[in-house]
């Protein structure tokens, strides 16, 4: 392409001209054709292979090796059968349930149930009472 300034003939197909930097005039494609670079219609992004899932972010790394992976934390079954054995066994349902909140209280954040084994300690509790004040009063 011919430079508009110095009338250099650029041959190497860049859009500024060697000899001076001005801006050559680049020809507009064709009505309908894709912008230079851009993927046929219907083919996948750059960079995405056929039928994969396209990569991770840009700016995304991984954590380095050795570094634990942070996890969700889990609800403590512990605490789940406390809850639920404080309505059939009182007695039971109070050890479970202790255990649970034990459990809870030192994991740092890894379970959850903290609630369900208070409110076993809690109805086992009372159920306990109540079974006591009915076996007196007979």
């Amino acid at each position: 392409m011919n430079c508009p300034r110095c009338a250099t003939i650029n041959l190497d197909g860049s859009v500024v001209c060697s000899s001076c930097g001005a801006q050559l005039p680049t020809a507009a494609p064709p009505p309908g054709a894709a912008p230079y670079g851009a993927p046929p219609y219907g083919a996948p992004p750059m960079g995405a292979a056929p039928g994969y899932p396209p990569g991770p972010p840009p700016g995304y790394y991984p954590p380095p090796y050795g570094v634990p992976m942070q996890m969700a934390p889990s609800t403590s079954g512990m605490a789940v059968a406390g809850f639920v054995l404080s309505f059939l066994c009182a007695l039971l349902g109070l050890i479970f349930s202790i255990i649970g909140y034990n459990e809870v209280k030192n994991s740092n954040g890894m379970k959850t149930g903290g609630g369900l084994a208070l409110a076993g300690i809690i109805i086992s509790i009372v159920n306990m009472l109540l079974g006591i004040m009915i076996m007196s009063s007979k």
